[in-house]
């Protein structure tokens, strides 16, 4: 064919550097070549090196103008300079199975509505709406290149970083693609993306899609802002490995199950009213053997960093579960320790909420890479207590040194005072008996022994006083002991 220049570079040359536009060039044989598209433009460019360890490396930027075919060797653009492997959203990319490029690839020519192919098959992005950019690159390091997020946090080990040239007001729908190896304990059916922000990892909430065998997660609904920033794949859901005692419930040894016993704890978790306004759907077909009643578990993560701040506004994770007998907290399976999904990666404070105990929260637990966070609310230094507070967090329960959470909330405003023993009187006088908010003990009876729990807590408080008189009390240390959102 008139005019046709087709150039085969073989293992005895160490380098290709493109003077002049190339209508085809093929890197074969068993040799490491640097490749330097320069200012001209390589037409169809095929790699197939005689083995995937023989590697193509770019000494400089380099443009495609009609085709990539990827059979066999490793094709890297050098990440750690600013080489870019270029080409038109209308150029095809084609991978022999396995093979994918490392480092940055950008695709110019941008349009709306094309799914373009980046590193491998399954990395890809399309765009929707506003104005399209003139081009977008994105920068994948498999772990094997040395990808690895930023930050210690959980994640699969590969990292993403994506750059748009112009555009504004469109969304993108973007697949990452990783490999089994690099899943570091995360589950591919709970995988989420997640964006760099702030130097917080911020889990992603658009439309997912998870294709487990194909090796990819497609989400969509990403907003020209949230596009350009460093991006990875987590399973967002952590273990909280946590155990409490509830003074009402404390019978000296462990605690009482007379709820469970009775047949009164309800099948669905029962923190979907005021104050508390959760709306999980955690229920069960029968309550589970040593269950003394469900509450509330949550994960908080201000802004800050400070306890002070860690207000509702800061949940970033909540689910109800149950507290068995012995202090463990764990899911409706009455086994497993219990699991939060959380919307964000760091440092935070666990709390446990009962709906008519005092809350209960942690210091700040350090982040992790294992995906779980571990606090023992037995014990009171574990607890936070804001400077100046009244009372301590936790009440002590026995010369043994172990602390269960303050009794006696009956009306859940986050204080136990004279207001709680006179709703108690109450519900004494109208006969009132199963899962109520006035049995402080969980004995499914309301009788003078729930009376004198909500006592002793507030005699107990450091506030001291006769509680005859009324005007003691003791307040969680919760920011913000109630929850009206």
């Amino acid at each position: 064919m008139a005019g046709l220049k087709c150039r085969e570079v073989l293992p005895t040359a160490a380098n290709y550097t493109s003077a002049t536009s190339e209508d085809s060039l093929i890197l074969s044989g068993s040799g490491n070549v640097l490749l330097n598209g320069g200012s001209s433009v390589l037409n169809v460019v095929q790699v197939n090196k005689s083995t995937n360890a023989n590697t193509v490396t770019l000494s400089g930027s380099t443009t495609i103008g009609s085709k990539l075919i990827y059979q066999s060797g490793t094709l890297s653009t050098n990440p750690s300079s600013a080489f870019t492997l270029n080409a038109n959203i209308s150029v095809p990319f084609e991978f022999s199975p396995g093979r994918e490029i490392i480092g940055k690839v950008q695709r110019t020519g941008w349009a709306h509505g094309a799914d373009v192919v980046f590193h491998q098959p399954n990395m890809r992005i399309a765009s929707s709406n506003g104005t399209a950019p003139s081009a977008i690159t994105v920068s994948m390091l498999p772990q094997s290149a040395g990808g690895d997020p930023s930050l210690p946090e959980r994640e699969v080990k590969r990292a993403y970083q994506i750059t748009r040239t112009g555009g504004s007001g469109f969304e993108s729908s973007v697949s990452f693609a990783y490999l089994d190896t690099e899943l570091n304990n995360n589950l591919e059916p709970n995988l989420v993306t997640w964006h760099l922000s702030n130097n917080e990892w911020n889990g992603f909430s658009g439309s997912i899609t998870r294709e487990p065998n194909a090796n990819f997660v497609r989400v969509s609904g990403i907003s020209t802002a949230a596009l350009d920033n460093e991006w990875k794949l987590a399973d967002p859901v952590y273990s909280m490995n946590t155990t409490a005692i509830l003074r009402g419930a404390w019978n000296g040894t462990n605690m009482n199950t007379n709820l469970r016993n009775a047949g009164v704890i309800p099948l669905n978790q029962p923190y979907n009213t005021t104050p508390y306004n959760y709306a999980g759907l955690e229920s069960v077909a029968s309550i589970p053997a040593n269950v003394v009643d469900w509450v509330l578990v949550e994960f908080r993560k201000p802004l800050s960093g400070l306890a002070s701040d860690a207000v509702s506004s800061s949940i970033i994770g909540r689910k109800a579960g149950f507290l068995l007998n012995n202090g463990n907290v764990v899911e409706t399976d009455g086994i497993t320790p219990i699991s939060v999904s959380l919307q964000k990666q760091g440092a935070g404070f666990m709390v446990i909420r009962h709906r008519n105990h005092l809350a209960v929260m942690s210091n700040s637990l350090p982040s992790n890479e294992t995906g779980s966070y571990s606090n023992d609310f037995r014990v009171l230094a574990n607890a936070y207590k804001p400077s100046g507070a009244a009372s301590d967090p936790l009440l002590q329960l026995n010369a043994g040194g172990q602390y269960g959470m303050w009794s006696g909330d009956a009306n859940r405003n986050g204080i136990v005072n004279a207001t709680d023993i006179s709703a108690i009187r109450l519900a004494i006088a109208g006969s009132v008996s199963g899962y109520q908010f006035t049995d402080v003990n969980l004995s499914n009876s309301i009788n003078a022994t729930d009376i004198s729990l909500t006592r002793t807590s507030i005699a107990a408080s450091a506030s001291g006083g006769t509680p005859a008189r009324g005007t003691e009390t003791v307040q969680t240390n919760l920011p913000d002991p109630v929850i009206t959102e």
